[in-house]
């Protein structure tokens, strides 16, 4: 995985309100990226300790919220889900003007 050209983890995730799952999801992605490893699904559900219901609402949460986004990976890992940097963020409802 190439590395990203900002800060992984941002702080200003616990500003959002988002729900303790994707927070922690969230962190899970981050952890992952910060030690090189590719943030596919089945690196997330080793890391994830909930059911994978509240995996797949806080993959949700983040990725209306623009906190994440969904890209296609290496074919031995399928779709990954990377950071995006604070400035991309927006509140679902949110207008794109």
């Amino acid at each position: 995985m190439q590395p990203l050209e900002y800060s992984v983890m941002d702080n200003q995730i616990f500003n959002l309100g988002l729900s303790i799952y994707a927070n922690s999801l969230y962190i899970v992605i981050c952890s992952l990226v910060g030690d090189g490893a590719s943030p596919g699904l089945q690196s997330i559900e080793g890391r994830w300790n909930a059911s994978l219901e509240l995996l797949r609402e806080a993959i949700e949460e983040l990725l209306a919220w623009r906190v994440i986004e969904k890209r296609t990976g290496p074919p031995e890992i399928g779709e990954v889900f990377i950071p995006n940097p604070a400035s991309v963020w927006r509140m679902p409802w949110a207008s794109e003007d």
